[in-house]
Order: C-alpha cells, then structure tokens, then sequence
C-alpha cells in the first residue's frame, strides 16, 4: 500500500461523516419546508369559508364548461367524468389538501362509475361517520349545478373542523332516489369497522316550492327519518344505533325558480350553506 493511499482514506473518513450531516440537514429542510408549505396552503383555502366567489365559480363550471352529467349519452358521461374531475381536483392534495377517496363503483354503459368522498375525521369517535352525500349528475343547469358546488363548499370550509364523529362528504355518480343513494352510502363508503351514523342528502328539487310552506323540502325515506330531521333542525335526543337519513332540497337547488337572477341564487345558497353547515355539525356531535 503506497503512503497516498493512507491520507485518501483519512480524507474520506473525514469528508462522508460530513456529507451524512450535510444531506440529513437537506433532507430534514426540505421535509419541513413541504409540509409548512401544505399547512399554509390547506390552511389558506379550508379558512376562505362560505365565500360567493368560491360559490359562483364552481357552478358556472358546472353548468356553462361542463354541462350535462348523465350515463345515458356520451355528452353525458363526458360531462360525468369531467365532473368527477374536478371534484378530485379542487378538494385533493394540490388545493385544499384532503385524501380524495373513491369506491369499486358500479358499471353501466361500458365504464366504471365511482363515488368520490373526503372526510372530516372524528375526535372522540372516529369510526361513526356522518355522510353528508349529493349526486353529481345533473342536466347542466344552474340548480343541479349549485347543489353539488354548495356540498363541496361545504367540505372546504368545514375541513379544519373537529367534530365528534366524522363528516364524510360523498359524491355519488348516478341520479336515484334517496333510498336507493342510502344503500349505495352504507354499502360502498364504509370502512370496516365504521358505523354510519346519519345521512343528510342533498339534491335538485323537482318543481317549485310550495308558496307559504316550509323553505325546505324534505324527503326521510324511512320510519323514524322525520325524528332525525328534527333533531337536526331544534336539537333535543337522538336516536343512537340507528341509521337515519334525510334527503333535502331548497329552493335555490330548483331549476323553476330565481330565474335570470343567478347572483341573488347564489346570494341565498350562502344562508342555506351556513344551515347545512349547523345541521352537520349538530349531527357530529
């Protein structure tokens, strides 16, 4: 062995220790770097609330960019699937910083149509989730395209929420009724070992409101659904154990009303949003 090699291994004993550190020190910079830099993001976006700016730009996307959202034609399962889209997109990782989950789905029309949801985790019991669920199929129109933007609004400006139970948005594919949405909420967006506590839909209304009768058109599937939506709406027991649901509409989700006065649609669906928002709330508890 020459005299120079002594020193080579004397000099790399010397430099890799230092190497080592200077790397952990750039590794570990870069982790926290990141992950501030998604705290400040996720945190930027889920304070912004109920905001008509957030309300207004994802309904005219709904109804003027992609239109009808329906399994029944090709336009129809484009618009499903740029639909499906930007749902992802716009609760996912890059904006507001949610996992976005999806389901095995169900085929029809030759493709694979899945339920997309985001959860609010729960505290105390994080196992028994809530669904708040609303289908985003539609024809296109500013109502159906205001009912899926206000859950997702929802979602966004409930995400730094800490509520008991977990809040588990979910955006299911195909237009049914609410019963045949329930069986597809417990069936598909469950976990194992998670209980579904209560559902609250929301969906397009079918026809006007009924002039001097209740704002909100309710449909409870089930036998002891009408106890659940009066607990949501004046508090008081709740049933435990039990899964109840209640399917909701407005007048600001139907296609026959607030006609040419798009702004003041939205203006209102801001006051059923902070509704919404109490009711899920109560419900988490």
């Amino acid at each position: 062995m020459s005299e120079s090699q002594p020193r080579i291994y004397k000099v790399l004993l010397m430099i890799l220790p230092v190497g080592v550190v200077i790397g952990t020190v750039i590794f570990m910079f870069m982790y926290f770097y990141n992950e501030r830099r998604d705290e400040q993001n996720h945190a930027v976006i889920a304070s912004h609330g109920l905001r008509l700016t957030d309300l207004k730009d994802m309904v005219e996307k709904f109804s003027d960019r992609i239109g009808v959202r329906d399994v029944e034609t090709e336009e129809g399962r484009n618009g499903l699937k740029s639909a499906a889209s930007m749902i992802e997109g716009r609760l996912g990782p890059q904006n507001v910083g949610f996992p976005v989950r999806k389901d095995e789905g169900e085929a029809a029309h030759g493709l694979l149509w899945k339920s997309l949801w985001v959860d609010v985790r729960g505290k105390e019991k994080p196992e028994h989730v809530i669904f708040a669920a609303v289908s985003f199929s539609g024809a296109g129109e500013v109502a159906d395209a205001n009912a899926v933007s206000t859950l997702m609004m929802l979602a966004s400006s409930m995400a730094r929420d800490e509520p008991a139970r977990t809040i588990r948005f979910v955006f299911l594919p195909l237009d049914r009724g609410p019963i045949e949405q329930n069986r597809w909420l417990v069936q598909r967006c469950l976990n194992e070992g998670e209980h579904c506590d209560g559902i609250i839909g929301i969906q397009t209304m079918s026809g006007k409101p009924e002039i001097g009768g209740d704002e909100w058109q309710a449909e409870t599937p089930a036998d002891g659904d009408e106890d659940w939506w009066t607990y949501l709406r004046q508090g008081g027991p709740r049933s435990e154990g039990l899964t109840q649901s209640v399917w909701l509409s407005h007048a600001v989700f139907s296609p026959e009303t607030w006609l040419g006065q798009k702004e003041r649609r939205l203006e209102e669906t801001l006051d059923v949003a902070t509704q919404l928002t109490s009711w899920l709330r109560r419900a988490a508890e």
